[in-house]
């Protein structure tokens, strides 16, 4: 009888143990499902790609400040800054709707800003943005700055515009605004190219490098070239790069060389202790 009641006491602790095991690992599955639920990042917002056009337009009226001489136009980086402190520069091409923030991520892909607008919103129209293979202040050899190619003639669209002589001769320059500072680049190739990675392409650093894709440009049978320009690794190449919808496997690239540097101001920056070499290499001595 003794050691009846006894093995019924056993198997009632077994079962109770059981039980609290069961307990725990339900309860653990709960908190751990509570918990990453409770972190999970936000889906980012869909852009509307009419109302993200809308509010850049806004943005432009806001933060420029013409002036007669394009080098002294104004752009208001606070402001930028408050709104997405990954913009740090600002493009325009005359002739063009091209006017637009620059923006780089150093904490996302390099892609991010492809299909994320200022406001982080994802989808189309994106962002005209760099990668973080590039400095932010315009000194490597060659800097890449990509846009879409979009129905609306929005972005980069507009660089297409340079398909025709005429325009690529009326328009030849390119204006890059920073803090403190205005670059002026003039065009020299607009030319169809394949879809290679650029920047992976080359070593811009060896001359050689350097050389063979100016060669390329200017060799190119489908756009426009003035060889009248000097391009040298020390005037740096701008490369503006979209879309070809007609040729998805092939870049349409707007290609600009360092002609003048205006700096109003003394800034602290990399771009302020190298700005005697830009403006040399602008001038050709």
């Amino acid at each position: 009888m003794e050691n009846q009641r006894q093995g019924e006491n056993k198997k009632i602790k077994i079962i109770l143990i059981v039980v609290v095991a069961c307990i725990v690992l339900i309860g653990a599955g709960v908190g751990a499902w509570m918990y990453l639920g409770g972190t999970k990042e936000e889906e980012p917002q869909q852009a509307d790609p009419i109302e993200a056009q809308a509010a850049y337009e806004t943005m432009q009226e806001e933060v420029i400040t013409d002036s007669d001489d394009p080098m002294h136009r104004e752009i208001d980086f606070d402001a930028l800054k408050e709104r997405n402190p990954d913009v740090y520069a600002w493009i325009w091409i005359p002739g063009t709707n091209i006017d637009y923030p620059i923006l780089q991520s150093t904490v996302e892909a390099d892609d991010y800003y492809l299909n994320t607008t200022i406001d982080g919103q994802y989808g189309l129209p994106g962002s005209i943005y760099t990668e973080k293979y590039n400095s932010q202040y315009f000194i490597d050899p060659v800097t890449v700055v990509y846009g879409h190619e979009l129905k609306d003639g929005t972005m980069f669209s507009e660089l297409h515009k340079y398909e025709d002589k005429a325009f690529f001769d009326q328009y030849p320059y390119i204006y890059i605004y920073q803090p403190g500072i205005a670059l002026k680049y003039q065009i020299f190739a607009a030319v169809s190219f394949d879809d290679r990675y650029i920047l992976g392409s080359y070593n811009f650093m060896d001359v050689n490098d350097f050389q063979k894709y100016l060669d390329e440009l200017l060799n190119s049978i489908n756009g426009n070239v003035n060889r009248d320009v000097q391009v040298m690794q020390e005037s740096t190449i701008l490369t503006l790069s979209t879309c070809i919808s007609a040729y998805p496997d092939q870049r349409w690239l707007v290609n600009g060389t360092l002609a003048d540097v205006y700096q109003p101001e003394a800034v602290q920056t990399e771009a302020t202790q190298t700005d005697d070499a830009q403006t040399e290499a602008a001038q050709g001595e």
